[in-house]
């Protein structure tokens, strides 16, 4: 059965018996911050928050095709600004999407749809992965520790895994 929008929202009206205010950034203090970025994949078997048994305000969580941190520094940046992350962890994952697109058919699409936009479309990149995962987790672990912007605390505490969506294990890469 696919999922409508129509049963998300009978699912959030059901949850609301449970459900507990939570506390405004305003009404944090500084140790109850988070201080963990993950970055991982949007697929939907990939769940993060399931893999490390995540509770409410432990770690931030970016989900992006491929789990490529080149793809989110702006916004890692913006919440740095606020909470200061210590640690980050990059976690990719077997079967992944991205290994089965390559950005020059995804490109192809785009031309049928919005000829008219062919500059546009030439200059975008949706993280295809070509190589292996281990590859592709060290590329972005290089591409945070090469930039200026980012802070060397976070450089330094920055760990890269690859999930194996049939046994649950994570397999950290050496960088």
């Amino acid at each position: 059965m696919v999922l409508t929008s129509q049963e998300l929202l009978q699912r959030h009206e059901a949850s609301l018996v449970n459900f507990e205010p939570l506390p405004l950034l305003s009404e944090l203090e500084p140790a109850q911050m988070p201080r963990m970025l993950i970055i991982t994949c949007a697929d939907p078997r990939c769940i993060p928050e399931n893999i490390f048994n995540l509770h409410t305000g432990e770690a931030v969580v970016y989900r992006v095709p491929g789990g490529n941190a080149q793809f989110l520094l702006e916004h890692v940046l913006s919440l740095d600004s606020l909470l200061h992350f210590t640690e980050c962890i990059i976690v990719q994952h077997t079967d992944c999407g991205a290994t089965h697109f390559r950005d020059d058919k995804v490109k192809e699409g785009l031309r049928e749809r919005a000829p008219d936009l062919e500059q546009q479309i030439e200059g975008l990149k949706f993280g295809e992965i070509t190589g292996s995962l281990d590859e592709n987790v060290k590329k972005s672990i290089d591409f945070l520790r090469a930039s200026a912007l980012v802070p060397e605390e976070l450089k330094a505490n920055t760990r890269g895994f690859v999930f194996d969506l049939k046994t649950g294990n994570l397999k950290e890469v050496d960088v």
